[in-house]
């Protein structure tokens, strides 16, 4: 997993602005696939360039055809002077080749070929103003009110745009309505006629994130459209305008692996939005490995640890002592210095400010470690709090005395 946030965060939300891009140019987005429910939103109604995301639609469209017979995957593409013309990135056959509707919809993924695009487009519409216009006709079925086509490829065009949020029901579109050729765009690389060629999607070797399409021209910044699965629910997820693809590619990590933790969280009773879990992640004490105690008492079925209560001390003199008041404490590790257990307290409290860092925080002393804990005014709370690092796969523990 790609655990730094490589982009600046500034802001109330952990994240504000345009990380590593110009806010004309950033957005993002995060969906339910399966509600459709909006779990993270930035400019996500602004209008950008798509750049090779628009190929998702291309190939949609080619997939409409084979399901409604109107091709086949046997069917010869020629690649056409107009085609053969188109700037990188592109497969480079002459003008007169052909290949098939298979092979160019596997290049079209992997290699993000333009020239392949547009002779799909023209093969499947006759030329690719024809095409783009069913492109059109498509987005309009799908509700995509703030996208227009112009060509197959997504190269530059001022009237060619779409928006992170209609980019993210494309995706989720293409899952209802072709969930069997999903699997197209989970491919690292191809084979195309003894050579291998590989992909631009590097997420794709990540967990959980199995498919769709990165996408670059200079007006864009590089983009992505990204979907994963974990436990049993998938989200969809668009990042528009990055500076690198690398810093795109974190920040998309992060973004997935956050919208992740709040349906986990969600899934047992409380709530944390993705922007609160968005912050970047803490350089990781190196002086002690952390040790949790009772870490056996945890519940993972439920992603929230158990409450533990410490018994009181009885009397000296054998008789019912008087209880002092009762305090919770979420307990984040137990470490061999003290140092290190500051250092966690701190850490827990920057990643996670709204659910930590008001509390206060306290380092105790059980046997030859030191425990980090925040306090809590209820059980609920600290319950909740506590939710959110284990959802993260992080080890916490409610504790009561």
């Amino acid at each position: 997993m790609l655990l730094a946030c490589l982009w600046a965060c500034p802001g109330p939300d952990a994240w504000a602005g345009a990380p590593g891009a110009s806010q004309e140019r950033f957005a993002a987005i995060v969906i339910d696939a399966q509600t459709g429910e909006t779990l993270y939103a930035r400019h996500a109604d602004a209008r950008r360039y798509p750049a090779s995301l628009t190929k998702v639609m291309t190939l949609f469209l080619a997939f409409d055809a084979l399901e409604a017979g109107r091709a086949k995957r046997t069917d010869r593409i020629i690649i056409s002077p107009r085609a053969a013309a188109k700037p990188p990135s592109r497969l480079g056959l002459a003008a007169g080749s052909s290949l098939t509707l298979q092979e160019a919809m596997d290049v079209l993924v992997v290699k993000s070929a333009n020239d392949v695009a547009t002779a799909m487009a023209e093969h499947l519409g006759g030329d690719e103003a024809a095409f783009a216009r069913a492109m059109n006709a498509k987005a309009r079925r799908l509700g995509l009110a703030h996208t227009q086509f112009r060509n197959a490829s997504g190269l530059p065009d001022s009237q060619h745009y779409s928006t992170a949020r209609d980019l993210a029901r494309l995706g989720r579109a293409f899952l209802k309505e072709h969930p069997g050729d999903y699997a197209i765009f989970g491919q690292q690389q191809t084979l195309f006629r003894g050579r291998v060629i590989k992909g631009h999607n590097r997420l794709l070797a990540e967990p959980g994130i199995d498919g769709f399409k990165t996408g670059f021209i200079n007006a864009s910044g590089y983009n992505l459209l990204t979907s994963g699965l974990r436990d049993g629910r998938r989200v969809i997820a668009v990042v528009l305008g990055g500076r690198s693809a690398r810093t795109r590619d974190a920040f998309m990590d992060r973004l997935i692996q956050a919208s992740f933790s709040s349906l986990a969280i969600r899934s047992a009773g409380f709530e944390v939005a993705v922007s609160d879990l968005l912050a970047p992640s803490p350089v990781k004490p190196s002086d002690s490995a952390p040790i949790m105690l009772a870490a056996a008492e945890a519940a993972p079925s439920a992603g929230i640890a158990q409450v533990r209560p410490v018994s009181a001390p009885a009397s000296v003199d054998g008789g019912a002592a008087t209880p002092p008041p009762r305090q919770w404490w979420i307990q984040v590790g137990a470490f061999r210095s003290k140092s290190t257990s500051l250092a966690r307290l701190e850490a827990v409290s920057q990643r996670h400010p709204r659910q930590f860092g008001r509390r206060a925080s306290d380092v105790t002393r059980t046997g030859a470690l030191f425990a980090a804990r925040f306090s809590a005014r209820s059980a609920k709370g600290a319950s909740a709090a506590c939710a959110v690092l284990t959802a993260e796969g992080e080890d916490c523990l409610v504790l009561l005395e």
